[in-house]
């Protein structure tokens, strides 16, 4: 009978590590798997990703159309179109006090009558004009630089008339011969002035107007005068 060694009792490495290792099911609930398992023992079933037929690209217009997104018109035109109203009123008004004082002149009458029946229909044309821009009409923009314009050059003609007017008041002794002398003297200067300023006031009455088509989405329609 032979004697056993003393480290005949000490188990060999292979079956320290199959003692020390749980099954996997044991492994899992006591949370002892770690990194160096394999990938495939925790494999996740396929994922099925058939949802039926599906539509890919990218929505567009036809072509040739698009769209725009504007705001509210601006008010300008109507600010511009009831001054220009307010305007008319009073050059009627101005046209008709000018025409009796026309019919009271002996020589040139009938030119004087002329000019102010002139001013009055500048002054209808005005309100028209004023009454289109409040209705975005841009046809109103060119019928009162139309009527500016004329009656610019209807201010400018009886200005360079004023010297028979001068001769009407001194026969109807309303000015004295010392008076209508001086006024001749300085009839040149006069008319230099009152050229100027008609022609001043023509040019800024025509910037005023022409204001809505300077202002941007002004809701000018396409609209034109003539044609």
């Amino acid at each position: 009978m032979e004697a056993s060694a003393p480290w005949d009792d000490i188990p060999s490495e292979n079956e320290v590590k199959e003692d020390s290792v749980p099954p996997l099911s044991e492994a899992l609930v006591m949370g002892q798997v770690g990194s160096d398992v394999p990938e495939t023992m925790f494999e996740a079933p396929p994922v099925t990703t058939d949802f039926g037929p599906m539509l890919t690209g990218t929505t567009e217009l036809p072509p040739g159309q698009m769209i725009y997104l504007q705001g509210a018109p601006s008010g300008a035109a109507k600010v511009v179109g009831v001054l220009v109203i307010i305007y008319g009123i009073f050059g009627i008004g101005s046209a008709a006090l000018n025409s009796l004082t026309s019919m009271s002149m002996d020589s040139s009458r009938m030119l004087f009558l002329a000019l102010d029946g002139v001013a009055l229909a500048v002054g209808i044309a005005t309100i028209v004009g004023g009454v289109m821009l409040t209705r975005y009409e841009r046809r109103g923009v060119t019928l009162l630089i139309i009527a500016i314009l004329v009656g610019t050059v209807a201010g400018g003609i009886q200005l360079s008339m004023v010297d028979e007017v001068y001769g009407d008041m001194l026969d109807s002794e309303q000015i004295t011969q010392e008076e209508y002398d001086l006024l001749i003297e300085n009839n040149g200067l006069v008319q230099g002035i009152g050229l100027f300023f008609v022609a001043f006031c023509g040019g800024f009455c025509a910037l005023i107007v022409a204001i809505p088509l300077m202002v941007s989405n002004n809701g000018l329609d396409n609209s034109k005068l003539f044609g």
